[in-house]
């Protein structure tokens, strides 16, 4: 909800942006540039020399169209421009550090490698390599659940922000809410999370996270083939082994 003194309106600042086109770019801008990730209708206003009615007007636009998020910290970068900055150039630090890892653990296994990070109540995937299942999304901007996915738990097991475990968890029963929360200290634990087909039917998948220099979880590194076929107990160690290695090269970076 708008505070009431975000709608103290004040006239747009002389040079403020005049077309649409203008002032959607400019709102962008002002909320990529925040320091924390998120900002305020006021701030944005501010930024772009805008009336806050107007900044309030084309940020609901732009949300329903997941250009931007509206969240109880204020409002962030949407979904959508990931998945199209994804397809256009893909963040050059990660992707290379992980091109190696990916190729490899693909290698050895024959199965679907994918980087994901966390966007909203997704993961997104950064780089994918197919496997034996071509029906398995394999380009980058896929989005998968952050909650059912092994690449999701391996990424929220080791996530510091606990109002986002706490928001994907809070559609889920008490006793689910229990057992998922079971889940990531597991994984924690282990530093490997397993999905067997719960997010897609048939399919069994293993993650791992991978952190940055300082420990703060980045994303996950996945492996998804058949269950049938696939031996969670066998493929983990791998998995593990190919996110700890990216999380080094990482670090080496």
């Amino acid at each position: 909800m708008t505070s009431p003194a975000e709608w103290n309106t004040t006239p747009a600042a002389s040079g403020a942006p005049v077309s649409v086109l203008e002032r959607i770019i400019s709102i962008l801008d002002a909320v990529r540039d925040c320091d924390d990730g998120s900002t305020s209708i006021t701030e944005i206003a501010l930024r772009t020399g805008m009336a806050k009615s107007t900044v309030s007007r084309l940020v609901a636009d732009l949300d329903r169209q997941r250009y931007l998020a509206r969240t109880p910290s204020g409002v962030t970068l949407g979904l959508r421009l990931f998945e199209l900055g994804a397809r256009a150039s893909i963040p050059r630090r990660l992707l290379a550090a992980a091109a190696p890892v990916i190729r490899n653990l693909r290698d050895a296994t024959g199965e679907r490698v994918g980087l994901w990070v966390q966007q909203g109540d997704d993961m997104v995937a950064l780089a994918t390599l197919a496997g034996r299942l071509p029906m398995l999304p394999s380009r980058p901007g896929t989005r998968s659940p952050a909650l059912t996915t092994a690449s999701g738990k391996a990424y929220l097991a080791f996530c510091a922000d606990q109002s986002l475990i706490d928001r994907l968890s809070a559609p889920l029963v008490r006793n689910a809410a229990d057992d998922f929360r079971h889940e990531l200290d597991d994984v924690r634990s282990s530093v490997v999370a397993i999905d067997r087909e719960v997010a897609y039917p048939g399919i069994l998948a293993v993650a791992s996270p991978v952190l940055a220099a300082d420990h703060a979880v980045l994303g996950a590194l996945s492996l998804a083939g058949p269950s049938s076929t696939m031996d969670a107990e066998r493929l983990a160690p791998l998995v593990r082994a190919a996110g700890a290695t990216l999380t080094r090269r990482l670090s080496a970076a």
